[in-house]
């Protein structure tokens, strides 16, 4: 079972999520790499941030638009730490599976797609997979950087798309990453029969992590892996 840690990892005692630091804790606590969100801040890189403003990731003391900000001039995450760019992050985490999400609400998603494409191919030390719940950025991935794996998100919003877009994408991507809510028996094993990795979000109860294991689930993000890790750890045989 492959553990990732959801933006590193999130909750009491943490550090914040999306950070150089909560990426580090995760791999200490076990899991085999992160998940990470990016999108462009105003001077063109990709930087790791989940939300479109700055608000929440700075406990409020800061509201704008990440795509308003120069990279310079970022603000420090609530706690102090840094917004790291993703080269960085990739750096960090270089043997690691990293599980990049490109977000979609963002002005322009063609130069958000190059600048990732470009950061990721400076830093070949990580495994990268890409995933996005757009299927056209899915879509120029395969394009652009054909030999990138990618992976069709697909949330609670749409449950009904949780196993027909990913089959009608199955040649563009290797995986289906589904939302722990939309994540049934059913949908797994036709799934897998398609050939694609299951990959289950975001995973927080030890007993739902062992049953999805079970199921051939390859792939767990969570906010704890610690927990997750050593709710697993005596299934094996998946990948």
């Amino acid at each position: 079972m492959i553990v990732l840690g959801h933006r590193g990892g999130r909750g009491h005692g943490w550090p914040a999520e999306n950070s150089l630091e909560a990426f580090q804790r995760a791999i200490d606590e076990g899991a085999a790499g992160v998940e990470l969100d990016v999108r462009l801040c105003a001077s063109g890189e990709p930087v790791v941030l989940h939300d479109p403003s700055l608000a929440r990731a700075t406990g409020g003391a800061d509201a704008r638009p990440v795509h308003a900000v120069r990279r310079g001039d970022l603000p420090r995450l609530a706690g102090g730490a840094a917004v790291p760019d993703l080269e960085a992050a990739l750096d960090l985490l270089r043997g690691r599976i990293v599980n990049v999400e490109v977000k979609a609400d963002v002005p322009a998603r063609a130069p958000l797609v190059r600048a990732v494409a470009r950061a990721i191919a400076r830093a070949p030390g990580a495994e990268v997979v890409v995933s996005s719940f757009d299927p056209s950025i899915v879509l120029a991935f395969a394009a652009l950087a054909p030999r990138v794996p990618r992976a069709m998100l697909v949330g609670a919003r749409t449950p009904r798309l949780a196993v027909g877009l990913p089959l009608v994408l199955r040649r563009a991507i290797v995986a289906a990453h589904l939302d722990d809510a939309v994540l049934t028996a059913p949908r797994a094993a036709r799934l897998g029969r398609a050939g694609l990795r299951v990959v289950g979000w975001t995973v927080n109860d030890p007993e739902r992590a062992r049953a999805l294991a079970e199921l051939g689930v390859a792939w767990l993000i969570t906010d704890e892996p610690a927990m997750v890790v050593r709710a697993t750890a005596t299934i094996t045989g998946r990948t």
